[in-house]
């Protein structure tokens, strides 16, 4: 008895066990795209470039401080430089030169010196363009998380239709298989014919085949969001969304409003012309003098021999201070051409500019057109199912009477089927033309809000 007792605990346990791993994630859209914001590698990769821009900046503005260098040179002559003296310091007649070899075989130095740059005109024009590095850097991290969330949604939605489509399927073979049942049923008491049976095997293996399709398309849709919010593939999910009242929030996104000075790419633009300019203004300095404050001091010793620690050494120093002004004269016209050229960068992107808002303008009046339309077909869908319903309900009375024939009946029913795939099309139709309308409008981040 306990034997038997624990066998059925140990059943037990691993059924229960089982039954734990088999259960699938609930997954909802405000999820999905959390995790696929956090697990896009683009907008990772982002991040990274966020923080590399800082350390660029700190690079960038160290050359406004003090450079300080530290230098040893150990030098060994074999054979010491020969200079030309006059040889009128010894007493040689005007114009006679004597050679003369100066210093020790090995010689010992060191030195230090210190510059700081007073007045760079160009560096200093350069200075607003970190500050405009970083919106740059943050618009294209945003612009990123955008596209993940378009992207995210699209495929949730898909998926989300797809499995609906596969319901809606379902149901109209569970259908055909009750009236596979009832048409046995008549041909057994010889109030049907086999070719009825054989008409709803027909209509049944077609709808098989369209079964098998569409299990294999949620099995791709399914990776591909596990892919973009970073799951295992082997995690089983559940997609949650409510579609009891689809059209619910359409109010809410028929008040949206395009703003094209907000949308992501039209700021992006706006910075770039910033650089632009900025780097015009900086390359035009380049003509304009920089003066710089420097200091130097050194130390050094001469030996015959290889002992520095020589208590008798001696050391030789120098120090200077001074500045050094340089003055661009000539250059072949560089600087000109440098500056026209960032003028010219600058004026596209101008057009860049008002070709997008333009572009905006066209796309975000297309989306809410498809919206309008969206709405009103789902309308049209939503009666059109109703009715087909009533029809193939009255039929399938009637044939159960034995007063409509099976061509009536499976008729209705493929109708329904249609009109039912219709609706279910239109629905998440209309789910994705918000999706555009959001985007164009540059306000995909309201998907994370309910």
């Amino acid at each position: 008895m306990k034997s038997n007792f624990s066998l059925v605990c140990v059943l037990l346990l691993s059924v229960s066990v089982v039954s734990a791993q088999i259960t699938p994630r609930s997954l909802a859209l405000e999820e999905s795209l959390q995790l696929a914001i956090a697990n896009n590698y683009q907008v990772r990769k982002n991040k990274l470039d966020r923080q590399l821009l800082e350390r660029r900046v700190k690079e960038a503005r160290s050359g406004a401080l003090p450079d300080v260098t530290f230098g040893v040179n150990l030098d060994w002559y074999p054979v010491l430089p020969t200079q030309l003296l006059p040889g009128q310091l010894f007493g040689q007649p005007e114009g006679t030169v004597v050679p003369a070899q100066f210093g020790r075989p090995l010689q010992l130095a060191g030195a230090v010196t210190v510059e700081q740059p007073l007045l760079n005109e160009a560096a200093r024009r350069q200075t607003p363009a970190l500050n405009v590095t970083r919106n740059i850097s943050d618009m294209l991290l945003e612009r990123s998380k955008e596209e993940v969330l378009y992207n995210t949604a699209t495929i949730f939605f898909q998926t989300l239709q797809t499995e609906q489509l596969l319901r809606a399927l379902n149901a109209n073979i569970d259908k055909l298989d009750a009236l596979r049942g009832m048409a046995e049923l008549q041909l057994a008491n010889g109030f049907a014919i086999p070719t009825d049976v054989k008409r709803i095997r027909v209509a049944r293996t077609n709808l098989e085949t369209q079964r098998q399709n569409l299990h294999a398309a949620i099995a791709g849709l399914r990776q591909t969001l596990q892919f973009y919010c970073g799951l295992s593939y082997d995690e089983p999910l559940e997609l949650k969304e409510d579609i009891s009242a689809p059209a619910a929030d359409s109010l809410r996104w028929l008040s949206v409003q395009l703003q094209e000075e907000s949308t992501t790419e039209y700021r992006l633009l706006v910075h770039q012309i910033d650089m632009m300019r900025i780097q015009m203004r900086s390359a035009r300095a380049e003509a304009y003098p920089t003066l710089h404050l420097y200091g130097a001091a050194s130390a050094q010793t001469f030996r015959t021999d290889i002992n520095f620690i020589d208590p008798d050494r001696r050391w030789y120093t120098m120090m200077a201070a001074g500045l050094k002004l340089k003055m661009p004269l000539l250059d072949g016209f560089r600087v000109r051409n440098k500056a026209l050229a960032f003028g010219l960068e600058e004026k596209k992107l101008e057009e860049d500019q008002r070709q997008l808002a333009a572009g905006k303008r066209l796309e975000f009046n297309i989306a809410r057109t498809q919206l309008i339309n969206a709405l009103q077909g789902l309308r049209t869908q939503s009666d059109n199912v109703s009715l087909a319903r009533e029809i193939t309900d009255k039929l399938l009375l009637q044939y159960k009477e034995g007063v409509a024939s099976l061509t009536d009946l499976l008729n209705a029913q493929t109708a329904l089927s249609e009109a039912e795939t219709n609706y279910w099309q239109q629905l998440f139709g209309y789910k994705l033309t918000v999706l555009k309308l959001l985007k164009a409008a540059g306000k995909l981040e309201e998907l994370q809000q309910k």
